[in-house]
């Protein structure tokens, strides 16, 4: 019923200071939300850590044969390639509304989902309908995930396996 109600709300008035809709959006993603994104997982830096990541305690094996080191390069691999979206998808917003890039119907959408604190489908799944990412409703918590899932990546890659995971942090656990 709240979705209905804010999709019924008239989106061509002036908002707050009188800022329009799209300047409002502009400002959260140049302002807050790109200021929020973690920055992304070079290939090359990833291979070069994973060849000296150690296996579990006790084996002296190190490097990209061992399964759950796959397991992490994989999951870097799936949250690389969903921060790539999300990058993108910030810029051309932005763009758009400067009017530097055309404004397709994609754009628009997100547009409006960002200014309802929704996440833009394009982050959650791909064109084909399949889930790229976790649902969440509000888009506070989308960027939350986003960081701790990068977090939870990265001191893995950079210092050694953690003792234990955030199971619902993977995207295949």
């Amino acid at each position: 019923m709240i979705d209905t109600l804010i999709e019924t709300q008239p989106k061509d008035s002036g908002g707050v200071g009188g800022k329009s809709r799209e300047e409002e959006v502009k400002d959260r993603i140049t302002k807050e939300l790109m200021q929020l994104l973690p920055p992304d997982f070079l290939p090359a830096d990833v291979d070069e850590k994973l060849e000296v990541l150690k296996g579990p305690k006790g084996l002296a094996d190190k490097g990209k044969g061992i399964p759950l080191n796959i397991f992490l390069m994989q999951e870097i691999q799936r949250f690389q390639r969903v921060l790539s979206i999300v990058r993108q998808m910030m810029i051309n917003m932005v763009d758009a509304i400067e009017g530097t890039v055309i404004m397709t119907p994609e754009l628009v959408d997100a547009i409006n989902a960002v200014y309802d604190f929704k996440v833009p489908i394009p982050w959650t799944y791909d064109a084909t309908g399949v889930e790229i990412s976790w649902l969440v409703p509000s888009l506070s918590a989308w960027i939350q995930g986003l960081i701790n899932r990068y977090n939870q990546l990265n001191s893995w890659l950079t210092k050694e396996r953690p003792p234990s995971f955030w199971m619902t942090g993977f995207f295949n656990p």
